[in-house]
């Protein structure tokens, strides 16, 4: 039942009867409901019967699970737009009514029954027996199966994402507790807590409680374990400010495949924009997208005809897959082919063959990724060669290393950082330090503080905006929405279908070794 209706065709197949309890929950899904939900979400059958979609008036057979119903209708039965096409919405509001439509003809069908919905999944005939648009499969599948389906569409409309009730929505978060990063997951918790303190006491979001559900560990194991029995265990409605840093694979693929949105995670790495996954939204770039914001920086500010970039990286797969992104980056805008340097951390290599190398390639800026005592070594042997490039590194990587690097790399290193104070409007600023004078929160942490406060903002406004009738679905299109968010405290933030990083770029900072500072201005260079 995936499929692109038109609008002249009106709803499609699903005949639901939803009775709601008296006291307005979701009735539980019935034993046939269940598998009937799995053949709606998956296109597969408990039993392991064949179902098969028929697509194009039946040209093509598929397997239904290429083409499971909730692809197209969604999760909720209300149609996601695909194509240029609107599938319908196959609600039981809308479906157990007549419907009328006026489109040049008049064209009307009664509501559905069972068995013409029925027929409707199979053969594509809707309940006035008018043919419905071809881009709408024709399933083929065992009666019981079929009776499953049905049964489900009948709770289709009033069943409650996980994590939802009519009085809360139950959020969550991952939290580091080790000796060096308890501080930072005391700081997160700090603002998530506070934040939904404030909120409850003034009614919640449509007098839904926001409940905190929070895991937390020392161990990347035991993170890992406890992050994924968060997203599978039903009990969470999205989570919020998470720390993902070194489990971004792992826990994005049980986010995928659980459907969970995942708002403002705290990651080292983003991913190329064009291979984000569907559930998870940053607020802004990791290490990679700085990294590319450099690389750009470097060859339209630095070397306007392009810079011959020599890249330095610890050999990790993340940093091996930033470094082949830049060299990408390059051939797309016709630059120099960078020079790509791996050396296995913690153990480094021989400093003077590494120096040697880039010297002898003539290599104009160096964009090293990886400790920064080990591109400071880099650094002070290069200048005691006669050579010194222009220096690039991320903030986070670089740290305080090269604020003590001989004057000859004057006016020449720049650190790239996400956000920074340029970023914060007036009144973004006086909300946020207002909020933390209320809540007695400490002064240490204040980027990881403000990031959560920005997510957290992000994510309440999107459930406010989805309404009483909230699901994950309404959320995500929401959050797809935004263009040029502001959160007063970040870069502006836009989403979009094929868009999951909200300030795509990175600010490129000056260092002053004669201050030993970094530079207080700085240039936003866009990734797109």
């Amino acid at each position: 039942m995936s499929d692109l209706l038109t609008a002249r065709v009106a709803g499609v197949v699903v005949l639901a009867a939803v009775l709601l309890a008296a006291a307005g929950d979701a009735a539980a899904l019935s034993p046939a409901a269940a598998r009937g939900k799995q053949i709606y979400v998956n296109g597969s059958s408990e039993a392991r019967r064949d179902i098969t979609a028929l697509v194009g008036m039946g040209s093509t057979a598929l397997p239904a699970s290429a083409l499971p119903c909730t692809s197209c209708h969604g999760p909720d039965g209300l149609g996601r737009p695909e194509g240029g096409v609107t599938p319908a919405n196959i609600t039981w509001t809308q479906l157990a009514k007549p419907y009328r439509a006026l489109s040049g003809v008049v064209r009307t069908r009664p509501a559905y029954t069972e068995a013409s919905v029925a027929r409707a999944i199979a053969t594509g005939i809707d309940a006035g027996g008018v043919q419905l648009d071809a881009s709408m499969p024709r399933y083929r599948m065992h009666p019981e199966d079929m009776a499953d389906l049905v049964a489900y569409l009948q709770y289709l409309e009033d069943e409650l994402d996980p994590g939802l009730s009519e009085t809360a929505i139950t959020l969550g978060t991952l939290l580091p507790s080790g000796s060096r990063t308890a501080a930072l997951g005391d700081a997160v918790r700090g603002v998530l807590e506070a934040y939904f303190a404030e909120l409850n006491a003034a009614g919640g979001v449509y007098n839904r409680k926001l409940e905190l559900r929070v895991a937390s560990a020392a161990d990347a194991d035991a993170v890992l374990e406890l992050g994924r029995a968060m997203i599978e265990g039903g009990e969470v409605f999205a989570m919020v400010a998470a720390f993902t840093a070194g489990l971004e694979r792992e826990l994005d693929a049980a986010v995928e495949a659980h459907g969970m949105p995942l708002v403002g995670p705290f990651t080292e790495f983003t991913g190329e924009p064009e291979t984000l996954r569907r559930f998870t939204f940053h607020l802004y770039g990791g290490l990679d997208v700085q990294a590319r914001a450099l690389a750009e920086y470097a060859s339209t500010g630095l070397v306007p005809d392009g810079a011959k970039l020599g890249v330095v990286h610890v050999g990790t797969r993340d940093m091996r897959e930033v470094a082949v992104a830049l060299r990408s980056l390059a051939e797309r805008r016709g630059w120099p082919a960078p020079v790509l340097i791996e050396y296995p951390g913690p153990e480094f290599p021989s400093v003077d063959s590494i120096a040697a190398k880039l010297s002898a390639e003539q290599v104009d800026a160096l964009l090293f990724l990886g400790p920064g005592a080990d591109f400071r070594a880099v650094a002070v042997q290069s200048a005691q060669n006669g050579w010194t490039p222009f220096l690039l590194s991320p903030g986070a990587l670089a740290g305080g290393a090269l604020l003590e690097l001989p004057a000859a790399y004057t006016g020449r290193i720049f650190l790239s950082f996400p956000t920074g104070p340029s970023d914060y409007t007036d009144s973004g600023a006086e909300a946020f330090n207002a909020f933390r004078e209320r809540h007695s929160l400490p002064r240490e942490h204040t980027p990881t503080q403000i990031a959560t406060y920005a997510a957290v903002g992000l994510l309440v406004d999107g459930l406010k905006a989805a309404g009483r009738s909230l699901s994950r679905e309404k959320l995500i299109a929401w959050l797809e929405g935004r263009y040029q968010y502001e959160t007063g405290l970040t870069p502006n933030i836009t989403y979009g279908r094929n868009r999951r990083i909200g300030a795509l770029g990175a600010h490129v900072v000056a260092v002053d070794l004669e201050r030993k500072l970094v530079g207080s201005t700085s240039r936003w260079v866009a990734t797109p």
